[in-house]
């Protein structure tokens, strides 16, 4: 959500707030987990989006094309009114294009699959929650972070710990607006 039309960030967020209203009208404590992807788009590799696309079926002049999209860049800084020289751009996907949100999109598409927790994307951030009764329960939440932070790890991605956010609803409200 956030990236395609029809799925805004407030579509997400009233998803989610709808799920975590039921649970709390069952008077279930739930226990969330906001994730920040470090430079989102800016640290995707190129070789192991690739490698997904054509998982996801996706071969032939298709891939050539977003391959060369991918790899054929380069940049130059401005400063002073003097250009650098020209460097190669090793990762990400990028900003500003229709396709560099959708590249996004799919190279994460497999995350939600390494977790048993509810798992939400509000653009390049990751929801994560679960309802919490029982000390096992906090262990099965605490499992689906370690399985997130190896999935980043062999996927080229990384989450930022500083703007990682943790928080119980137990009975009150909720009110992110």
């Amino acid at each position: 959500h956030g990236f395609r039309s029809g799925f805004s960030c407030e579509t997400q967020l009233l998803t989610t707030m709808n799920d975590l209203f039921q649970l709390h009208g069952k008077g279930l404590q739930t226990d969330i987990v906001i994730l920040d992807f470090s430079k989102a788009f800016d640290t995707v590799p190129h070789q192991r989006l690739l490698a997904k696309l054509e998982s996801y079926g996706i071969d032939g002049p298709i891939l050539d094309w977003l391959n060369m999209f991918l790899t054929k860049r380069s940049m130059r800084v401005l400063v002073d009114g003097e250009n650098s020289d020209s460097v190669g751009v090793a990762s990400g996907v990028p900003q500003g294009t229709v396709v560099g949100p959708l590249l996004f999109l799919c190279h994460i598409n497999d995350l939600p699959e390494t977790v048993k927790s509810q798992v939400r994307f509000i653009a390049d951030d990751c929801l994560l929650y679960r309802k919490v009764q029982t000390q096992q329960e906090h262990q099965l939440l605490q499992n689906d972070l370690v399985s997130l932070e190896e999935w980043a790890k062999k996927w080229g991605m990384r989450f930022n710990a500083k703007k990682m956010l943790r928080d119980e609803c137990q009975q009150q409200i909720i009110s992110f607006l």
